[in-house]
């Protein structure tokens, strides 16, 4: 018999009304638009023992490459709040705590149909402060609080037993950059309004497996990434999938139990509401990245991202988001993100 208790009514709180919010924020942005312009959100899971440690792709990584000669960056930071606990036989896992990821992603135009690229994230696993905004929100909606009046408000612990033998415990706040990774993309095809592009990415070892900020281990990811404008013959409308597979290098923690390779696969679109506003939904999912009973580590995770991508300027634009696990358990209880993307002119 296993014992699963989680949080998932929190993010449906705040997906609930992030539309509304959009919604008013595009009666200040202008006309409709003549086209769509498709831009992929971040949605890279920042789950402190699962894909936070991997090099798993994000959906930013998609078939738009850069231009030759032309470079692009994009700086987001994402903030995911965490309240599980699962008891599986013999295993035990805790995670009570936040944790917020600042990413940086530059990426250069080598040739017509060759990109190469750096991402360089800095990761915080703190106590937090969004538990008294979580609560005050069950609150004014008269919704349940699941496991979090158990727990201390703003509290930090990651913990991991297995079989009596405490494999993780993380209870001090910690920070530090974390694994480097290197990505590519081929352009394989492209028309009008469709391309298609082979993605590649290796990360290095450079973070801190004792600080949750990296795995030990230098991972390997493959896959195909396919952007479609004027989707079904709308030019508002434009989409994207990202389907591939990644190769784990033996990991500081839990080696005994890491898969060595593990799938992943994102879908999405997105809606040019205003000449200036892009409304998305995407949903991404991987399969498990451990061998293990305790449905967080051992089970596919399945995640949603609701957001907006908002036009600043011809070539800045800034990105906000809401991710919830929409599959409970097997990702953050919710995070949000905050993007800032410069983007060069198309050939």
């Amino acid at each position: 018999m296993g014992l699963t208790v989680s949080v998932c009514d929190t993010p449906r709180v705040v997906s609930i009304r992030f539309p509304a919010q959009i919604l008013l924020l595009a009666l200040f942005l202008g006309a409709p638009p003549e086209a769509a312009y498709a831009q992929q959100l971040n949605d890279h899971d920042s789950s402190p023992l699962a894909a936070g440690l991997f090099g798993f792709a994000d959906s930013t990584e998609g078939a738009a490459l850069v231009p030759r000669g032309r470079i692009r960056s994009d700086t987001v930071l994402n903030t995911a709040s965490h309240s599980l606990i699962e008891i599986e036989g013999d295993e035990t896992l805790f995670l009570d705590g936040e944790t917020r990821r600042l990413e940086f992603h530059v990426r250069y135009g080598l040739g017509d149909r060759l990109e190469v690229g750096l991402e360089l994230p800095y990761i915080w696993h703190e106590s937090g402060s969004l538990d008294a905004l979580i609560d005050e929100w069950h609150s004014v909606f008269g919704l349940p609080d699941g496991f979090r009046p158990m727990q201390p408000v703003d509290n930090l612990q990651f913990r991991y037993t297995d079989d009596g033998v405490e494999r993780v415990d993380l209870i001090s706040n910690t920070r530090g950059i974390g694994d480097v990774r290197l990505t590519a993309g081929w352009l394989l095809n492209e028309s009008s309004t469709r391309r298609v592009a082979l993605r590649a990415g290796f990360k290095l070892a450079t973070g801190d497996s004792e600080k949750l900020t990296g795995s030990g281990g230098n991972d390997l990811s493959l896959g195909l990434a396919g952007d479609y404008d004027a989707w079904f013959g709308n030019p508002k409308l434009g989409a994207y999938f990202l389907a591939g597979a990644v190769w784990l290098g033996e990991p500081d923690l839990l080696a005994d139990r890491y898969e060595r390779i593990v799938g992943q696969l994102a879908v999405g679109a997105g809606y040019a509401a205003f000449e200036r506003l892009e409304l998305r939904l995407q949903a991404s999912a991987r399969t498990a990245a451990y061998d293990s009973r305790i449905e967080h580590l051992g089970e596919a995770s399945v995640m949603l991202t609701v957001g907006a991508n908002v036009r600043l300027t011809d070539r800045w634009r800034l990105s906000l988001a809401v991710a919830e696990d929409i599959k409970v358990s097997s990702v953050p209880d919710v995070a949000f993100q905050l993007g800032l993307h410069y983007q060069p002119p198309a050939r």
